[in-house]
């Protein structure tokens, strides 16, 4: 019996698992890198961020309370309208630490399309429902328009 395991078919696992894997590992790769870079680019133009980081950091090292450093760092989330706020600041060297946190965090969301797609074409409807409704929660989620938890 030969150690590869891929000649087996009952150790293989599903296509649909397989794709999931590989979606989530280099979008995963892909926001660690994002998260790397960010706070060099953030700190390199600091005029050039939602917030000023030496604003931040300063206020922070005075001992300030939260209101005093929000405050300080003129607090871009009043409005409470996150989607809209980081879309107009994509650009910026913290909006783009931003979307690399948002994308690691969806990792779920993205991974599902192609599981989905798998199990359409199958035409496994029970997993399909699954997936769909495990991707809508996340999307309604990140939205806004739905809260899970807090």
């Amino acid at each position: 019996m030969s150690a590869d395991n891929n000649e087996n078919p009952k150790n293989m696992m599903d296509e649909s698992q397989l794709w999931y894997g590989r979606v989530s590992h280099w979008i995963v790769i892909t926001s660690c890198l994002i998260a790397l870079i960010a706070p060099v680019l953030i700190l390199l133009f600091p005029s050039s961020n939602m917030m000023n980081p030496n604003l931040v950091f300063g206020a922070i090292f005075e001992g300030k309370k939260i209101p005093e450093i929000w405050a300080a760092a003129g607090n871009p989330f009043q409005s409470g309208d996150f989607w809209p706020m980081f879309i107009k600041n994509i650009f910026t060297p913290d909006g783009f630490g931003t979307f690399g946190i948002a994308l690691g965090c969806s990792v779920t969301m993205w991974s599902l399309i192609p599981a989905i797609y798998i199990f359409a074409k199958r035409k496994n409807y029970f997993y399909t429902g699954v997936a769909l409704f495990v991707f809508v929660l996340i999307a309604l989620s990140m939205s806004g328009l739905v809260q899970i938890a807090g």
